[in-house]
Formats: C-alpha cells, sequence, structure tokens
C-alpha cells in the first residue's frame, strides 16, 4: 500500500500543475450576506444553523457567545487525500496545500444587526501553516532523531520542537467561507428566502 501511494502521489501532483494550479486570489472584502431573523426566535435558529454548519465541516467549536453573535473554533488541521469522510480543501491550490504540509484552519462566524428584523451574517476562515526551524542532520542515524530535542537547529541550539514551532499565517479561504455561508442559509431555512447581499 505505502509502495502504490508513493507512485501515486507524483502523478497526481504532476497532474494538477498541468491544469495550472495557482493561488486563489486574496478576498478583498468580508463573506457576508444580509439574512432577515423578524424575531428572537429566528436569530436562535439562525445562531444554531451557523453552530451545526461549523460542526459539519469538522470544526470544534469554541466560543459561543450568542448575545454577542458570534461564534469561533478551535484551529483544526485541514483533510488530507486519504481522509474521504472530511471536506476536502478547494480549488486544487488548496488541495495540494493540505497534502504537501501540516495546514489548519479556524473559522470565525459573526451575526450583527442590520436594523429591519435582519442581522449581517459574516464567516472568516483564516489558513495556518505549520513550521519548524531545520535541522542539522550529518549521517542516516541523526536523520531517526530529527524530531527530537537531540539534533540542533542550524543556528546551533538545541530546543524540543514544541518549543521552536509556530504557525504562519497563509491568509483567508475565500472558498471555504462562501461554501459555509450558503450552507448556513441553507440549514436556516424559512426567512432565509429573502436574504440579501449586504452593502
Amino acid at each position: 500500500m505505502d509502495r502504490c501511494v508513493q507512485w501515486f502521489m507524483p502523478f497526481l501532483l504532476i497532474a494538477a500543475a498541468a491544469t495550472g494550479c495557482t493561488a486563489p486570489a486574496e478576498p478583498l472584502g468580508p463573506t457576508v450576506e444580509r439574512v432577515a431573523a423578524q424575531s428572537s426566535d429566528d436569530f436562535d435558529r439562525l445562531y444554531v444553523a451557523g453552530g451545526d454548519t461549523l460542526r459539519a465541516h469538522c470544526f470544534r467549536l469554541d466560543r459561543q457567545d450568542r448575545e454577542q453573535g458570534v461564534i469561533t473554533t478551535f484551529p483544526e488541521t485541514t483533510a488530507n487525500w486519504f481522509e474521504f469522510w472530511r471536506p476536502q480543501p478547494q480549488p486544487a491550490y488548496y488541495w495540494l496545500e493540505a497534502n504537501g504540509e501540516t495546514v489548519q484552519r479556524q473559522a470565525t462566524l459573526r451575526l450583527t444587526p442590520a436594523g429591519s428584523g435582519a442581522y449581517d451574517l459574516q464567516v472568516q476562515v483564516d489558513r495556518f501553516r505549520y513550521s519548524l526551524p531545520e535541522r542539522q542532520v550529518t549521517n542516516s542515524a541523526e536523520a531517526l532523531r530529527l524530531y527530537s530535542n537531540a539534533i540542533p537547529t542550524y543556528s546551533g541550539t538545541t530546543e524540543r520542537p514544541a518549543e521552536t514551532a509556530h504557525w504562519i499565517p497563509l491568509g483567508r479561504d475565500a472558498t471555504m467561507e462562501s461554501q459555509v455561508l450558503r450552507q448556513i442559509i441553507r440549514r436556516y431555512g424559512g426567512n432565509a428566502a429573502s436574504s440579501q447581499p449586504a452593502f
């Protein structure tokens, strides 16, 4: 099985490169939609629909402030190609990114009153890449201890990975933001038919 994967992955990478796999443009503004919610019950249904949709995307909810209309999630490692039970990142650039390195996503949902029984529903999904200082490996025995603190970094220090690792912000995932936003409105139902773009 491992040998099949080793042969299969390069072909996938070449095929994606041949199709012109480029980084999507950074979104110019927030991903937001104005949704009608005339009563407190409508607001509650919309808020619950937001949390349920984030869970459906395999996020674990962190902060849940119904009064402020905010839901945040814990950072979650993005699905790899073999995790068919989890939503795969789109487009191809994000798929390759998630399969070539460790990438996390963190979602934030905000419901802001917009007057006349409506709320601006905003979804933001941020991407982060895991980063460790390079290690000095001079022989095969050291390679076996690559992720321990026994191997010094290129700066000459011997530190545990947990002390030197950090997450690099990569920007937003506008594709996932749009998907989550549409699914929240669909799950909310009811007055969602009267939703309109927020200006």
